[in-house]
Parts: structure tokens; C-alpha cells; sequence
């Protein structure tokens, strides 16, 4: 596999590669893959004791990336990455496997052109495969992705697959950034009691200007190359691009409305944040929210408090730097107003 990023995909793909992906992504070989990995590594997966895991997620372009990766520095966590793939469900037999052809890749930037660099070690955003492949039908729709609550034996194959991970790195605690699971957090709950969910947030107007650009972006690249579009569908990515779809939520937009419009993206990013605030009792109790804008004017002191909240022992934040200032025009000031209310209801969450 030449390309470890997803939304870099077919830009060093060779022919043999996406066929092997479109393959491997099959619903069917998913299953498959998963049950066997279950079978032949499971029970020595489940009886290693693991700590807390921390799930990193809220709407993207709010620092969720850099944050699991000072969290990933520590040590303690295990979290999928880009050599896992094609075969995330199965990532014992994947890496037994694949041993002997294993090769390394250059860093290099990833598709969103922020500056960040990947490389087949890099914690990503892959769990998603795991609920596309056994919820799919129940949350992602052609025109949206659903709130829902997972069913009990998903629940228990998500503890496995957290397990088989952890078993994979030899790490003591699991670790995901996953944006999606905004629309699961009771599920998250369900499976792990004590898990920590860290919600990052910027500034509404900034943030959506973010996600209006990376948007455009992503649309052009998978124009330009239909595979790169497959691939983030695979991976369950509907945040942007081609395969777009926005979360049925109180107050977020139609699938008809525009998505080029800054408003969209304002009421996206309010309706996303009005979930996460308004959570049932047992998540609000393990909810951590971060002003990520806050966090980088003041990185001992926010580094410091998501420590605490994780338990773990983590650098200074040197990697922490405040996104570039988006020039916006055009937004309604309704909907502006609507978020800058959500948001100061945020800073106040976030309050040490």
C-alpha cells in the first residue's frame, strides 16, 4: 500500500492495491475477517485487563487529530492506524500476515492540506469501518447519517474488537478519534462505563469556514479520482466531499439545502454541538470538552486538565498551534447568533 492517507487515496495506489481495498471493504469480508480474527486471537484478547478508553470525537477541523495524537504519544494506547488496512477488523491476522511484506512509507501530508503529515504508523480515524459494517443499514442513509443505539451484540463485538486492538499494540488502553460517534455516545457508554469522551471545539464561525473549505477540497480531489471518493465512503467518512451526507439532528440542514454556503455549515456545527450538550446523565458524567482555541493560547494549562481527565502523564502541547483565520463573508446573522450562544455554552462546559 503506497498512500496512508484517506483522503489521499490513488495518488500512489497501484492497480493491485485498490483492488485489494475494494475487495477487502466488502461488507461480507469484513464480517468475515472479523469473525475470524475473533476466533483465533479473541479469548487471549479478552483476558488482558485494559484501562479507560478515550474517544476523541466531535465535528471535524477542531484539533480532534492533533489531540489523538499527544494522547497516542504517551504510550499508553492502542488505536488502529494505516497499517492496519485493508483489514482494520482483523488486525492480529493482518499484521501476522502481512510480516513479511512489510515496508515502510515516507511521511507525508495528508490529503486535507493542513500541514499534517501521516505515515502507516499514524493513529487514524478507521474504527468507522467496524460500525459501517455492522450498523450501517441502521444509521446511514442515502441522504443522512441517523443518531442511533447500537444493538446489544454490536455493543459486545465493539468490547472485542477494542480488545483485539489493544492485544495487536500491546498497549494497555484503547484509543479513537472518531467523529461519527457523536451519533452513539449512549452506545460508547453501554459498552465502556468508565470511557472517557473528549469533545474538542473552535470557534463557531472559524470552524465552519474549516469545514466549508476542506468540503470544496474534498469534492475536487474525488472528482479528480473516484477511487479516492470510494475510499473515504469506505471508511465511513460523510463529514465532506462527494459522499456528504449531514446528521438528521434538531437543527441541522436539509440534504437539499446548499452545502457552499457558510450557513450550512454554521447550522451543522450547532446542531452537532446542541447533541453533544445535551446528552443523558450517564454520558454528560463522561463528557470532557476542549476549547481547542483556548487550549492553544494556554497549552500547559489545557494540557494539564486532559491529563487529569485521562489519567495519563502527557507532553507539553508543543505540538499545538492555532488554525490559520478564515476571511468569511455572507453568514446570516441568525444562524451566527445561534451558534455564538451555543458556544459560549461550550466555554462554560469547559471550564476547569
Amino acid at each position: 500500500m503506497s498512500s496512508p492517507d484517506g483522503a489521499s487515496a490513488g495518488v500512489g495506489y497501484s492497480r493491485a492495491d485498490r483492488l485489494l481495498h475494494r475487495l477487502a471493504m466488502n461488507p461480507a469480508v469484513l464480517d468475515l475477517s472479523f469473525d475470524l480474527e475473533r476466533a483465533r486471537y479473541g479469548a487471549a484478547a479478552r483476558a488482558r485487563d485494559g484501562g479507560a478508553p478515550v474517544f476523541v470525537t466531535g465535528l471535524a477541523r477542531a484539533g480532534t487529530t492533533i489531540l489523538l495524537r499527544l494522547l497516542h504519544d504517551s504510550g499508553q494506547f492502542a488505536s488502529l492506524t494505516y497499517r492496519d488496512m485493508p483489514f482494520p477488523l482483523a488486525p492480529n491476522s493482518w499484521q501476522r500476515m502481512s510480516k513479511r511484506s512489510r515496508h515502510d512509507l515516507a511521511a507525508r501530508e495528508r490529503g486535507h492540506g493542513d500541514g499534517i503529515a501521516h505515515d502507516l504508523d499514524s493513529p487514524e480515524a478507521i474504527e468507522e469501518v467496524f460500525w459501517r459494517s455492522t450498523e450501517g443499514t441502521r444509521y446511514i442513509t442515502r441522504s443522512h447519517v441517523h443518531p442511533h443505539d447500537p444493538l446489544p451484540d454490536t455493543v459486545n463485538s465493539f468490547r472485542d474488537l477494542v480488545a483485539l486492538v489493544r492485544h495487536r499494540y500491546d498497549r494497555p488502553r484503547y484509543l479513537s478519534k472518531n467523529n461519527a460517534n457523536v451519533l452513539r455516545l449512549g452506545g460508547i457508554v453501554a459498552a465502556f462505563p468508565d470511557a472517557v469522551l473528549i469533545h474538542p471545539f473552535r470557534d463557531p464561525l472559524q470552524q465552519a469556514a474549516s469545514l466549508l473549505n476542506q468540503h470544496r477540497r474534498a469534492v475536487d480531489l474525488g472528482r479528480a479520482d473516484p477511487f479516492r471518493a470510494s475510499y473515504m465512503r469506505w471508511l465511513g467518512h460523510y463529514e465532506f466531499g462527494r459522499s456528504h451526507r449531514p446528521p438528521l439532528i434538531p437543527g441541522a440542514p436539509a440534504a437539499s439545502e446548499p452545502t457552499d454556503r457558510i450557513d450550512y455549515w454554521l447550522a451543522i456545527w450547532s446542531a452537532v454541538h446542541r447533541l453533544l450538550l445535551d446528552q443523558p446523565g450517564e454520558v454528560r458524567a463522561r463528557q470532557v470538552f476542549v476549547d481547542y482555541d483556548a487550549l492553544c493560547a494556554e497549552p500547559v494549562v489545557g494540557v494539564a486538565r486532559i491529563a487529569a481527565a485521562t489519567t495519563v502523564p502527557l507532553g507539553a502541547g508543543d505540538g499545538l498551534r492555532p488554525p490559520p483565520v478564515h476571511a468569511i463573508e455572507g453568514a446570516s446573522d441568525d444562524v451566527l447568533g445561534h451558534a455564538r450562544a451555543v458556544h459560549a455554552q461550550l466555554v462554560t462546559r469547559a471550564a476547569p
